[in-house]
């Protein structure tokens, strides 16, 4: 994966436009935006906070963005600026968080996840077992499939200072690719299924690279087995 000269863009695929960048939403503390080809433009998950202009404009030569995705209700900060920036842009969000959301206010309307168009390269589900949602996708690129693990399987390696740190080492959910347990336990209310459903599609459609919602993007010529022991922890 080669960053572009895209100011902080990683280009993972031209064809399917996949490209990530992680941004800081407090400090200390990152997450990762996710970007593809959608219907009729580019869909970008998790929309970064604290964006550089010279940042939009480098994403903006790869196409105009049409979808913006909060995958679940917590990651939504970066929607305001986003839409003043591409004001043709709708919001998305997975219809288990759309209440969450409306209760913050933030006065963005936000559509059914299941209403944005995608492509036949791109698949979408929300995660089932998930107390306010949470967005998973699948893009068939010619580097293999891409999976975006929101909040789930994250590749964490900057971690917040204590306590922070210390619980992320307690539950083995940092540093490197692993089952983000403290989000498993506040947000998931059927780790089971959850579980099965992952496994599922694990032999199904495994994946050659993920990009989670937190650190950077991961590939590795045995990533399903891998994904297949973290999602095995829950």
């Amino acid at each position: 994966m080669s960053t572009s000269a895209n100011e902080g863009w990683n280009l993972v695929d031209d064809d399917a436009k996949v490209l990530w960048r992680e941004y800081e939403f407090t400090k200390g503390a990152y997450a990762t935006t996710l970007a593809f080809r959608g219907a009729d433009g580019l869909v970008v998950v998790s929309p970064a906070t604290n964006m550089p202009d010279r940042a939009f404009d480098a994403l903006a030569e790869h196409g105009e963005v049409r979808g913006l995705v909060a995958n679940n209700a917590f990651h939504h900060l970066g929607q305001a600026s986003w839409r003043a920036r591409f004001p043709n842009a709708e919001s998305y969000a997975p219809s288990e968080g759309l209440g969450a959301l409306e209760k913050k206010k933030t006065g963005i309307p936000y559509r059914r996840l299941a209403d944005l168009g995608l492509p036949s390269h791109v698949e979408y589900a929300c995660l089932p077992g998930f107390k306010t949602g949470e967005a998973f996708f699948s893009i068939k690129t010619r580097k293999g499939t891409v999976w975006f693990t929101g909040d789930l399987l994250t590749n964490v390696h900057r971690t917040p200072g204590p306590p922070i740190k210390w619980l992320f080492t307690w539950t083995g959910s940092a540093p490197g690719f692993r089952l983000f347990k403290p989000g498993v336990w506040f947000f998931v209310k059927d780790k089971k299924a959850l579980k099965a459903w992952m496994l599922d599609r694990v032999a199904k459609d495994p994946p050659s690279i993920a990009v989670p919602a937190h650190g950077a993007a991961f590939e590795a010529p045995d990533l399903a087995a891998l994904a297949k022991v973290q999602i095995e922890r829950m």
